[in-house]
């Protein structure tokens, strides 16, 4: 029998629903050479997490690359600044520039500084759920809102900034990795980047002059004590926004979605809270908003018979390596008693996501709050939710419409 073609990833209604193009990819073309995207494509679980883990071949410095592999030549000088800045961020990063990058954030990161947050997310999460309409769009009342109000906390500035913050990472994200929205394009990230640097290093001289207990305040000192230029320092703030804000606000989106398109299921963890934590999991691992993360290779890689060569983009596929049925029993099953659940969503290895605590706390309050305050909570009829088309990396809702009683 003939192996079937491989997908289509321009496409917007392969973007719309990806995962039948993961499952062809991991069963006939598990090292798959994308002209769309001009990189390699890895999605089986055992592929995936040892290239996470393999930081020696597998490079993260790879903004330059993602930008030249989208735009003609003629076209990439316009962005050498974005490339310049984004470069500088922790992700972007190898060996002691990461390292460096990582310890100066981690004192915002540890258990305890996370912890200190509960009062305030419940608080946030209070406040928005009181102000619900009776049959609300979640990803604007809610799920936009949590995480921008979460992370204007973490930096000491006015909520009524929260929302430009989301602003600014759709602008350069979207377009970071294949835009297929014209709406987003290199003008705009570039734009958006630039505009976040200018707030930010204003924050910092304001901070310099006046600290706060807050994230900017804490950053810093730390700077200071490690002779960190303002030009990391900003990197790194603005690097927290970019990972922290787009993707855990769509990852909220996309976990209700699944509750609510299984019954059975939010019976179940209505009847038992105690399960939402491994409900969390589940969600993370059915379907991630951070599809998949990139690297440059280092060096030729043979894998599974296709020679990858030094120098190109690989794409590990989490979502789909998260899918791999050599990994999970059933798994394209949403089953929040799943045992085995040692999903790819945050990564592995020397990069995994530092946000990994402050996702699980807020998703929790979030969740537990929704459920317990809106126990008929359920999905209008004729108002289906609505996916956004505009990127394959970054997936997300554009419209959940609800109704509460």
């Amino acid at each position: 029998m003939a192996r079937p073609s491989p997908p289509d990833f321009s496409n917007p209604d392969t973007v719309r629903d990806p995962y039948p193009a993961f499952a062809c990819l991991r069963e006939h073309y598990p090292v798959y050479w994308c002209p769309h995207f001009n990189a390699w494509m890895l999605t089986r679980f055992d592929d995936v997490y040892a290239a996470q883990g393999d930081a020696r071949r597998y490079s993260s410095d790879r903004i330059r690359q993602l930008v030249n592999a989208q735009l003609p030549e003629d076209k990439r000088a316009m962005v050498e600044p974005f490339v310049e800045k984004a470069s500088r961020w922790m992700y972007a990063q190898d060996g002691q520039a990461h390292q460096a990058s990582r310890q100066l954030l981690s004192r915002a990161f540890t258990p305890r500084a996370i912890d200190a947050l509960r009062a305030d997310i419940q608080a946030i999460v209070d406040e928005l759920l009181s102000q619900l309409s009776d049959e609300p769009e979640l990803m604007a009342e809610l799920f936009n809102q949590v995480p921008a109000r979460i992370l204007a906390k973490l930096y000491g500035i006015p909520q009524k900034d929260a929302l430009r913050l989301r602003r600014w990472t759709d602008d350069i994200l979207v377009f970071l990795v294949g835009s297929l929205d014209p709406a987003y394009g290199p003008r705009e990230a570039l734009q958006g980047l630039e505009e976040m640097y200018e707030y930010f290093g204003d924050l910092i001289d304001q901070r310099r002059q006046a600290p706060e207990d807050d994230l900017v305040s804490r950053v810093i000192a730390a700077g200071e004590a490690a002779a960190i230029t303002k030009g990391n320092l900003l990197a790194q703030l603005a690097f927290v926004l970019v990972a922290g804000n787009t993707t855990s606000a769509d990852m909220l989106g996309i976990g209700l979605l699944h509750l609510l398109l299984n019954p059975d299921q939010l019976q179940a963890l209505r009847a038992d809270l105690s399960l939402m934590a491994c409900a969390i999991e589940e969600m993370l691992r059915i379907d991630p908003s951070g599809q998949f993360s990139h690297r440059v290779l280092r060096e030729d890689i043979e894998l599974k018979g296709r020679m990858m060569r030094k120098g190109e983009l690989v794409f590990l596929v989490r979502a789909a390596a998260n899918r791999d049925a050599a990994h999970f029993l059933d798994p394209d099953r949403f089953d929040i008693r799943r045992e085995k659940n040692d999903h790819l969503a945050f990564g592995r290895g020397e990069h995994f996501c530092m946000g990994t605590a402050l996702f699980r706390l807020e998703a929790h309050i979030v969740f537990t709050s929704l459920l317990m305050r809106f126990p008929n909570l359920r999905l209008i009829d004729g108002q289906p939710p609505v996916w956004r088309t505009n990127n394959l990396q970054f997936r997300g809702l554009k419209t959940i419409h609800v109704e509460l009683h």
